[in-house]
């Protein structure tokens, strides 16, 4: 396997170099927008349990489609890796973003949810589009430090974009309405963006046809074993990529932990801060918007140089075990009661904040160190795939325990998951130290 030092971008070329700069200067003018669609994108389930009035398992169906939505994106990587990533991107766009138009005309959960199954369909299309191009147009020993000003550039705009956000809904919780369409419309523009940046030389990539070219399917008879076969080549795909790559294995691993934890708590979260804490949408949107992307704002290029200076696998040695305290805070708000249970909220997503700066990173750009050249895309197809796996366990294994057990017994069991991943990244720290990086 190549190494995280093998150059996959022609780094010394006057092409090269011009083309990385357009790519940086475009990207983190897109992260302004980009920003702003991600404060309302977080917001999605306490709009259903709030503003709607949706019950538990209807809450629980919302983010479990959202985290097992992921597995799309072994099937989008599989796509992109033969031509087309800008056109999908598009596509993606108008299909995941745009579409929240449609909002205005909601009026019962279910049509909400129904709304949100679409958006959630495309959501993982982003992530292996934007790191193909990311490694193709940006050299290695730059994309974490560019990837963490970007970092600060979207939750710094999310932070303010939830002020607004919530001081809106607090007067009137119906605006979502109104709010939504403009945050989707908003969301797009930075997927043009990136589907408008031009490709370096060599790029043999497909983007002819437009956005609006239904692709051409075969006419007769349906063939149900090549549909089968279509269907589980992916995945087949996938399993050999880690028979081959054990480190990657092992990184994608302590990801499942870390993520088994962090799923846990999306559908207790909403619950637990609107019908035992009671709190505003000022203080929802106050903690889990604007407090937990300042650290990630703030904290990104830091964590992004550290990332470029060493692995990602020691930031997240360090970033899981932060981000234990998340959970651990929110145990502690389960079982005392303060004046202002606002306060629990804020803590716990202070330590939250601390902890997802590094995660940040790691999760969007750290699967690239594994990659082979012209990989990128691909490897993060997987791993984004591999948080729709996990989607499909965390969210009704954090209902399951809340529902027979209690709030306190969630969040101590993530809270020991979370420090488990820590623990298991710190052994493939230390085993990519004594044998080198490659596999």
């Amino acid at each position: 396997m190549n190494t995280p030092a093998q150059t996959d971008t022609d780094c010394t070329s006057s092409q090269a170099q011009a083309l990385e700069r357009l790519t940086v200067r475009r990207y983190l003018l897109g992260m302004f927008s980009q920003g702003i669609w991600w404060a309302g994108y977080l917001l999605f389930p306490f709009i259903m349990a709030k503003s709607l009035g949706a019950s538990d398992w209807m809450v629980t169906i919302a983010v479990t489609l959202e985290t097992s939505g992921m597995l799309l994106a072994l099937y989008w990587g599989q796509l992109m890796a033969r031509g087309g990533r800008r056109r999908w991107l598009l596509r993606g766009g108008l299909g995941g973003r745009v579409v929240l138009v449609l909002v205005f005309f909601v009026q019962t959960p279910l049509q909400f949810l129904l709304l949100l199954g679409v958006v959630y369909f495309f959501a993982s299309l982003v992530y292996p589009a934007q790191n193909g191009i990311l490694q193709s147009n940006i050299c290695p020993e730059r994309r974490g430090r560019i990837f963490g000003w970007g970092a600060l550039i979207q939750h710094l705009t999310a932070a303010g974009t939830s002020l607004i956000v919530g001081y809106l809904l607090d007067r009137d919780p119906n605006l979502f309405r109104w709010i939504y369409p403009v945050l989707g419309l908003t969301g797009f523009v930075y997927l043009w963006v990136l589907a408008r940046l031009p490709r370096p030389d060599g790029d043999t990539t497909v983007d002819s046809g437009g956005v609006f070219v239904v692709p051409k399917l075969p006419l007769g008879k349906v063939q149900w074993r090549r549909l089968l076969g279509a269907t589980i080549t992916p995945f087949r795909e996938a399993v050999d990529t880690f028979r081959e790559d054990r480190n990657y294995l092992w990184f994608e691993t302590n990801f499942m932990i870390y993520g088994l934890a962090f799923m846990m708590l999306i559908p207790v979260l909403p619950l637990f801060f609107i019908q035992e804490l009671d709190l505003s949408y000022k203080e929802i949107s106050s903690s889990r918007v604007l407090i937990s992307s300042l650290g990630v704002a703030l904290l990104g290029p830091a964590m992004g140089r550290i990332m470029d200076r060493f692995h990602p696998v020691r930031l997240c040695t360090l970033s899981f075990a932060v981000i234990a305290l998340y959970p651990i805070t929110l145990a502690v708000g389960s079982v005392i009661h303060l004046d202002n249970p606002a306060l629990i909220a804020y803590a716990a997503f202070g330590f939250f904040s601390l902890g997802m700066a590094g995660v940040n990173v790691t999760w969007n750009v750290g699967s690239i160190s594994f990659a082979p050249p012209g990989q990128g895309g691909y490897y993060q197809g997987i791993h984004v795939a591999m948080v729709g796996v996990r989607g499909l366990l965390g969210p009704s294994l954090g209902f399951l325990v809340l529902k027979l057990m209690g709030y306190w017994e969630v969040f101590a069991l993530s809270a020991l998951v979370f420090l488990l991943s820590a623990t298991s990244s710190a052994l493939l720290g230390r085993q990519l130290g004594k044998s080198g990086p490659s596999s």
